[in-house]
């Protein structure tokens, strides 16, 4: 059975204004340390930002062609998230299929797999997060699916979440707490702002974060064990 769906809800592009105006890891850290993709998955220039919904692909190791159907019917501002296998074999992804999504207004790519043509790429200024780089080109014969939920490492993500990335990596937030996670991300940083505030007037992150306390555990813990020894 084939399974493409383009019809998925996608956030308001007033919420996901809003969200793009934290970095990654602010995000990831103020959503409870959820969301992170794998941090081997990088932008090919550390320049290049992107947010927006997720349209989830799936495109077999070898093969390019959901690669095609999904670039000729995705949204304006959609993020192709992309299971290739984690192939680091061959590059389905090149400047002709970035030409392609520039013209269509695609917001960028994610890819558990390589792309190519970086070079041209990085002149373009479309944004991909790929695992690096494979010249070996691929078929156009097996399917695969379109707007089906995707597992990247221990994260999984449904066509509409929104996915946000940076230099710093990239964060999955689902498509029903975009509102609460920029709340989320506005008080924490504040608090880092208090944080770093206290820093410069002498204080130590080992009394901001609480930590002395479970320091002192852990040191009475690994005493006792090896006095029991």
């Amino acid at each position: 059975m084939v399974n493409f769906d383009f019809r998925f809800e996608r956030p308001a592009e007033a919420e996901l204004a809003e969200l793009a105006r934290y970095s990654s890891a602010t995000i990831h850290e103020a959503i409870g340390q959820r969301g992170a993709l794998p941090g081997s998955i990088k932008p090919i220039d550390a320049a290049m930002r992107l947010c927006g919904p997720a349209l989830t692909v799936f495109c077999p190791r070898g093969d390019n062609l959901m690669l095609h159907v999904a670039i000729a019917d995705a949204q304006e501002g959609d993020i192709l998230v992309v299971d290739h296998e984690g192939s680091m074999d061959d590059g389905p992804f090149g400047d002709v299929l970035a030409s392609a999504c520039l013209a269509r207004g695609i917001a960028g790519l994610v890819i558990d797999g390589c792309v190519r043509d970086l070079s041209a790429i990085k002149v373009m200024g479309f944004p991909v997060f790929s695992r690096g780089a494979s010249i070996l080109g691929t078929k156009k014969v097996r399917l695969g699916s379109i707007g089906q939920p995707l597992r990247f490492g221990d994260v999984l993500i449904n066509a509409g979440d929104a996915v946000v990335g940076d230099e710093d990596g990239l964060v999955v937030v689902p498509r029903g707490q975009i509102a609460s996670a920029s709340m989320l991300c506005t008080a924490r940083e504040a608090k880092e702002a208090d944080m770093r505030r206290a820093l410069r007037d002498g204080a130590t992150t080992l009394d901001l974060l609480g930590l002395r306390g479970e320091l002192q555990a852990l040191i009475d813990q690994d005493l006792k064990s090896h006095s029991n020894h």
